[in-house]
């Protein structure tokens, strides 16, 4: 997930190169030179490899139709200016471009599911601009919700989204698209998910996504453990379902930190001040200019 930036290339390929130029001594300097400058530069293409992939999408125009369905599907776009809606589009472009999102099977998917998919991933990570999502999990979108054992698609089917440790994104199209329909409740299926595997990244699921500042870290987990119990007594603004486990609290309140951030804050307003810190945004303070109730 860190940002690598042309320095850290750089420095990565000429330690490369240092090392095998020390290695190679008895063929000469000219012959060690020669081996560690090749070495320097095939490690500079590996490690740069996404980088210039993603300078190569955002040199293609943003599709036009692609922009409207932002317009009118992510209420979070909307209430960007400009210069942030430019960015937040080249994140979409880039997250479409580098993550395989597809049906069950590999079926194809129309475009504004795989951009309310796009849209959700970014809006956790918009925050820390240079934060990238490993390409390791595909997404699978199912048409409705699913079950567990055969993910199959039925009326009794328990699950609108799943995360395993390290297997795909698995999400019901149904709730996918309610999710941005209604951007005030506080349920957003795609946010949940994502909040999971920001927290699957360290290789274990407990509630602590990847880039919580380490200060603050301790001071979560307490405070998690009382939100979970005030959670499960219904004296909080989450969902029960936040009671769950660490890893439930912190991907409901992410859902309500981004849908119900004023409420949130009102209500829990060490939480709030948490995931602010976390995820280096503040929604309470925007405007909801197209707001359509108060919270």
């Amino acid at each position: 997930m860190a940002r690598i930036d042309r320095s850290s290339l750089v420095a990565a390929a000429l330690g490369g190169g240092v090392a095998v130029l020390a290695s190679w001594q008895p063929l000469g300097a000219a012959g060690a030179a020669l081996a560690g400058t090749l070495v320097a530069f095939a490690l500079y293409l590996g490690l740069s490899r996404r980088t210039r992939a993603r300078r190569r999408v955002l040199e293609r125009p943003f599709p036009d139709e692609w922009r409207t369905l932002l317009e009118r599907r992510v209420v979070y776009y909307r209430e960007l200016d400009e210069r942030e809606r430019g960015r937040f589009r080249q994140e979409v472009a880039c997250f479409l471009a580098e993550q395989t999102i597809t049906g069950p099977r590999g079926a194809p998917l129309d475009d504004e599911l795989r951009l309310l998919c796009a849209s959700a991933a970014v809006m956790l990570v918009f925050g820390r601009p240079g934060f990238r999502y490993p390409v390791l999990r595909d997404i699978v979108v199912y048409a409705a919700a699913f079950d567990e054992e055969d993910f199959q698609v039925s009326r009794e089917g328990d699950f609108e989204g799943q995360v395993h440790t390290q297997g795909p994104i698995l999400l019901s199209a149904e709730a996918l698209r309610e999710g941005f329909e209604d951007a005030y409740d506080g349920r957003n299926v795609a946010l949940h998910e994502f909040a999971h595997v920001l927290d699957y990244e360290k290789g274990e699921s407990d509630g602590v996504p990847i880039f919580m500042p380490a200060p603050i870290v301790e001071e979560w987990r307490e405070l998690t453990l009382r939100e979970m119990e005030r959670a499960s007594t219904g004296r909080s603004v989450l969902d029960d379902y936040a009671a769950e486990s660490e890893a439930e609290l912190f991907a409901v309140a992410t859902e309500a930190f981004f849908e119900r951030p004023r409420g949130l804050r009102r209500r829990h307003p060490e939480l709030y001040a948490l995931l602010r810190q976390t995820y280096q945004q503040d929604p309470a303070a925007k405007r909801f200019k197209t707001r359509k109730r108060a919270e």
